[in-house]
């Protein structure tokens, strides 16, 4: 709710600054992407590779030859992947096993390790927010939307769901049960979720810790927003941040640090790293991170291997996903254009993100590719509105 006003302010009040997209980050753009065909007798099977494969921001389809040749060859409800390049006339065996999707997506992962030495993210599993029942609802998929689990039947806004680590339980804020938003955490495999958070005023943002242990969120029980640190259920809560300026989007850094928005002139929040370690002095306890791209930024996640952050920002009048190399210091544009891209999560391979992009009441997920800038939209268009992903870093229902 307060990220919602801080937005609508910043907008109101003209708070933009005019800045360019400069040097990207080492790596990002550094290439075209490999063209590819698959080869194979069933056209079926042939589209579903094409629509995996075309999820990765490095992998563009032919439709005669390619760079890459990938043959799939079907004998008796098995399959096997092969892969060639076009220098050679070699080709490599990637993958066998039963004709199945996890069978594909697990192909389609070694292919992009093969070519890339990187790991694939095709098996990532989405918890996202829907109102295709008429409300705001919590939703599973895989990144194909092929098998989409609903979670949640609140029958009002259910807002920022966020994975336990070992993709055991997701907490999120929901706003119908006791007139303020609440925060509640609910175990996947019995689907029965608790309150953590119930008390008067605001209850959000909450998220894990690496060790699946603790949870930050934002309170604003004495009034002004604070940071607040519980173990799982809610218990053991104590503030971490006792001064004004409204506070957003906590993440962790590690088991004792935290990275989180804070607004302390009014004139939109910036990136600070605070001790999540009870008793720390306030005013001690904030170190500024520098992102001299916008006068807002917000929204921060962090990449698995902790070298990147995410953020969004506000750019020519729109919210545009920013990044922030941990080692370099260098920051760039992911997103840009006229349309709002917003709620931006890593997926598995710490190149590509998956964000909510906004067009004239039309909410929809796309994938980034912070590399290449491209931009790839996920198959969720018959789930109507979707927003505010989080991704687990592997396939949830198998």
């Amino acid at each position: 709710m307060g990220m919602r006003f801080l937005r609508i302010a910043c907008v109101l009040y003209g708070l933009l600054v005019n800045v360019t997209y400069g040097n990207r980050t080492s790596n990002l753009g550094d290439g075209d992407a490999y063209t590819f065909v698959v080869v194979s007798e069933n056209a079926q099977l042939r589209e579903v590779f094409e629509q995996i494969l075309q999820l990765h921001g490095g992998l563009e389809k032919s439709s005669t030859t390619g760079q890459l040749k990938i043959m799939i060859d079907v004998r008796q409800s098995r399959i096997r992947v092969y892969l060639s390049r076009e220098s050679t006339k070699s080709r490599k065996l990637i993958c066998e096993g039963p004709d199945t999707l996890k069978t594909y997506v697990d192909a389609c992962n070694r292919i992009v390790t093969c070519i890339f030495q990187t790991p694939g993210f095709f098996h990532s599993t989405l918890v996202f927010v829907s109102d295709i029942s008429g409300h705001s609802e919590l939703y599973l998929s895989n990144l194909l939307f092929e098998k989409v689990v609903q979670l949640t039947q609140d029958r009002a806004a259910v807002l920022h769901p966020r994975w336990h680590p070992k993709g055991t339980h997701i907490v999120y804020t929901t706003c119908g049960k006791s007139g303020f938003p609440d925060i509640y955490c609910m175990h996947l495999a019995s689907k029965s979720a608790a309150a953590v958070a119930q008390y008067r005023g605001i209850n959000a943002s909450a998220c894990f810790n690496p060790s699946g242990k603790q949870l930050a969120m934002v309170l604003s029980v004495k009034g002004i927003p604070q940071i607040y640190i519980s173990d799982m259920k809610g218990k053991n809560l104590h503030a971490i941040t006792q001064c004004g300026g409204i506070k957003t989007s906590p993440i962790w850094l590690d088991n004792q640090n935290l990275i989180l928005g804070w607004d302390e002139s009014g004139y939109g929040p910036q990136l600070y790293k605070i001790s999540a370690l009870k008793g720390r002095n306030c005013s001690n306890n904030f170190q500024k991170i520098q992102i001299p791209l916008s006068h807002f930024v917000d929204e921060v996640a962090l990449s698995l291997d902790k070298n990147k952050l995410l953020f969004t920002a506000i750019v020519h009048k729109t919210f545009q996903l920013g990044l922030l190399d941990l080692s370099s210091k260098e920051t760039c544009f992911v997103s840009q254009g006229p349309l709002d891209h917003v709620e931006g999560c890593w997926l598995a391979d710490g190149r590509h993100v998956v964000c909510t992009e906004k067009n004239v009441g039309k909410r929809r997920l796309v994938v980034y590719d912070t590399q290449t800038g491209k931009r790839i939209p996920l198959p969720c268009d018959s789930w109507n509105n979707t927003s505010q992903a989080d991704a687990l870093p592997y396939d949830y229902f198998n």
